[in-house]
């Protein structure tokens, strides 16, 4: 009874903070509007990486025919798997491995916010967080983005209780989320990157002999070992993911620098919030200079959540610039987020401040004024970018759905669009971007496709137009998808391969 008495009487401590109720009304809203989005997309087609995954869940689940992709970690498809298997659809895989790991990121980045600086500013960066674009958009798409992201954010929050406590127990937490993070997407080792470099900046070489550094690590490579283990088992290297990323994409293949990264931090925020967001980084830049002699003499000075900010900025955004280059997706670069709202946020506090001497309620109207500003432009842009993209690559799912319902279990398929094809029509899948079209014959002529798609969806061969041609006697056309209402251009055409012309 004295526990339930206790229990009850830390509830409504908890309850009078104002900033514990209003995360709370900023996770309701952040779950609502993604809830509504994730109705208002039901049934939209998924995309080549949905599809990966959705392909990879549906092996685990059905023994669908599919090869793994080494570069996705499997947690996302084993989830996935397990939901099918329970015989959950589309729809609810989504919202519970997709919205509900988007809205508890948003708590993440408030709790984040709330260890590096303070209440105030996790709070703003949380609904910040909670209504952009970006984050609002990918929510409606099979991406395992949010699961890894909430690992990483409090990977992070760890970390720096660690730097700050100095308690072991911190060490452990962050190396176990720094791992799963990674369990869901590859990129997430950017933040034991980041933390080596602030900790260099911070120790040198000395951090060699800290203790807690090497609990993190030992907690962070017992955490991989599972995943290397499976890499191992199924590709016979047990980071079989790096060559994508060493020697892949990175450097050395004369791609164009990836400046275009630096463009994020204006898509991200937005109107109002990218200028906050350079006030905000002027601000510690400012500070910094002024004091940069004291930051060099006094490792103390060097425990500064400004500039652990700007070294998880700075580390992300030169890896992408100067690795990855090429183009960038705005959810590669997800990480950035916290950090540039973070510097909004405390910019938004200190002209406030100046206004308001403080005043809580006073600050909170600025505060929500300057919401508005936000959430609107951004609440725009997803409802205009969701309509642009909804219907895309619909023939490819309606053709692969209509290959399903017309062919035997066993049946093989044609197919550029490999990883859609795969998850809708639920048969094996042979994709054909080879160099010449002799190579495309053999394959026919080795496994006996029932069904090749050719559509101007992905990047199909050069020769396809002419393979066709070339071989109309032995290819019956069996639907047909066009651009038009006239149907004269068609944009996807399935053939059936007549075997008795062979």
């Amino acid at each position: 009874m004295k526990n339930e008495g206790s229990m009850k009487e830390k509830v409504k401590t908890w309850l009078k903070d104002p900033y514990n109720l209003a995360i709370i009304g900023v996770l309701i809203a952040s779950f609502l509007i993604r809830l509504y989005y994730l109705i208002y997309t039901k049934g939209q087609t998924l995309w080549w990486d949905e599809a990966e995954y959705m392909s990879s869940a549906k092996n685990i689940a059905f023994g669908v025919p599919y090869d793994f992709n080494p570069q996705r970690p499997p947690l996302f498809q084993l989830f996935g798997a397990i939901l099918l298997k329970l015989g959950l659809q589309e729809f609810s895989l989504k919202l519970i491995l997709v919205a509900i790991p988007s809205t508890f990121m948003v708590f993440s980045i408030y709790y984040l916010g709330k260890e590096l600086f303070n209440k105030k500013v996790g709070l703003i960066a949380s609904i910040a967080s909670g209504f952009m674009w970006s984050f609002l958009f990918w929510t409606t798409r099979f991406q395992p983005d949010f699961f890894s992201m909430s690992f990483q954010i409090m990977a992070i929050a760890f970390f720096w209780k660690l730097i700050k406590t100095n308690t072991h127990k911190y060490a452990i937490y962050s190396g176990l989320f720094s791992a799963l993070g990674f369990y869901f997407k590859i990129s997430a080792l950017l933040v034991p990157l980041s933390f080596f470099v602030f900790l260099v900046f911070r120790e040198g070489y000395k951090i060699v002999f800290e203790k807690k550094y090497w609990i993190y690590l030992v907690s962070f490579v017992l955490t991989m070992l599972p995943f290397l283990i499976w890499q191992f088992y199924s590709f016979g290297n047990p980071t079989a993911f790096a060559p994508s990323y060493i020697g892949g994409t990175g450097i050395g293949q004369g791609w164009e620098f990836g400046w275009m990264t630096l463009s994020f931090y204006n898509i991200f925020s937005k109107t109002v919030f990218f200028y906050l967001f350079l006030f905000g980084l002027f601000l510690v830049v400012f500070r910094l200079l002024l004091s940069f002699d004291i930051i060099l003499k006094d490792k103390g000075k060097r425990t500064d959540s400004e500039i652990f900010s700007l070294i998880f900025l700075f580390v992300v955004t030169l890896f992408y610039i100067f690795y990855i280059r090429g183009t960038i997706e705005d959810r590669w670069v997800f990480i950035l987020v916290p950090f540039i709202f973070f510097f909004c946020a405390n910019a938004l506090l200190w002209i406030t401040e100046k206004v308001t001497k403080n005043d809580f309620l006073k600050l909170s109207v600025v505060i929500l004024i300057v919401g508005v500003f936000f959430i609107y432009p951004h609440l725009t842009h997803t409802k205009y970018l969701i309509d642009e993209k909804k219907n895309s690559y619909l023939p490819v799912k309606e053709a692969s759905l209509w290959i399903k319902e017309n062919s035997n279990i066993n049946d093989e398929v044609l197919s550029i669009s490999y990883t859609q094809a795969t998850a809708y029509s639920e048969r094996k899948i042979f994709s054909y971007s080879f160099k010449n079209m002799s190579e495309l014959d053999d394959l026919i002529l080795k496994e006996s496709p029932r069904y090749i798609m050719v559509s101007v969806f992905e990047n199909h061969p050069q020769w396809t137009n002419q393979w066709v041609s070339d071989n109309v006697n032995r290819l019956n056309p069996v639907r047909a998808y066009f651009a038009d209402e006239a149907n004269t251009q068609p944009i996807l055409i399935v053939y059936e391969i007549n075997y008795k012309i062979l």
